[in-house]
């Protein structure tokens, strides 16, 4: 079943992959501004994270650049992932992208980026909370993979099924546990390629000395932007979309 699966994502992926990787492309926008505005993050597995320890020193103008910055990567995230989600819809339904793209950037886009935000507002406490209480390096990640499993698939519950935030949110949670196999390769696949992405250009500088380690992380950032996360947006719209279907 998951081979199946796998196939399916990718024939979708290679299908639409003009489409999909023109949608990509507000994903590495909004990726690349917090560290474009000199905001105190670190690049890992093709994404930038907010340095937590640092934000107690950061003056008020700069908090405030941090969180226009913020809002402003993850609205064009979101309006990424939902147009990826509707060239997946279209294909699978008939439906037209321009209107679907149309209807999603004041529809669909909005309720995602609500919902990434209230994620990130979450996470940012949690961050913050376990900080305080010197316990970062085992609850946080439990507390944020909580955080994390209601907007697992909530994008493809708003496009596909036009569900309401809070019940996208609501069934995303439900259907990583009943398709739990899923999730859990839609997790190893992730780690395995975006792993060995950053293993090959972050070491660049032992193969070309003129390479640096910034220069690097621009590339995993460029590659997972327009390649990796956009296939992986794909294989979780195919098994949300699996439960209408049988796969052969």
């Amino acid at each position: 079943m998951a081979e199946n699966m796998l196939a399916h994502s990718f024939k979708a992926y290679s299908k639409n992959i003009k489409m999909i990787s023109f949608f990509a492309i507000p994903a590495l926008i909004g990726l690349l501004i917090p560290t474009l505005v000199n905001t105190p993050v670190f690049a890992a597995l093709g994404d930038s994270f907010l340095r937590t320890g640092s934000i107690p020193d950061l003056t008020p103008a700069d908090f405030g650049v941090i969180m226009i910055a913020v809002l402003a990567s993850l609205y064009l995230v979101s309006f990424a992932i939902v147009n990826i989600n509707i060239v997946i819809k279209a294909q699978r339904t008939g439906t037209s992208v321009k209107n679907e793209v149309l209807k999603g950037i004041t529809g669909y886009t909005l309720n995602v980026f609500m919902l990434f935000l209230l994620g990130t507002i979450a996470l940012l406490i949690i961050q913050l909370l376990t900080l305080e209480l010197n316990a970062q390096n085992w609850l946080a990640p439990i507390l944020s993979l909580l955080v994390w499993l209601p907007l697992f698939y909530a994008p493809a519950g708003l496009v596909i099924d036009d569900l309401r935030p809070w019940r996208a949110a609501e069934k995303s949670f439900k259907m990583v546990f009943s398709k739990f196999h899923y999730f859990v390769m839609w997790l190893g696949i992730s780690f395995v390629l975006l792993s060995i992405l950053d293993l090959m250009f972050l070491n660049l500088g032992a193969v070309f000395p003129i390479s640096t380690h910034k220069i690097g992380s621009f590339f995993v950032l460029l590659i997972n932007s327009l390649v990796l996360m956009p296939f992986l947006i794909v294989l979780q719209t195919e098994i949300y979309i699996s439960k209408y279907t049988i796969l052969d």
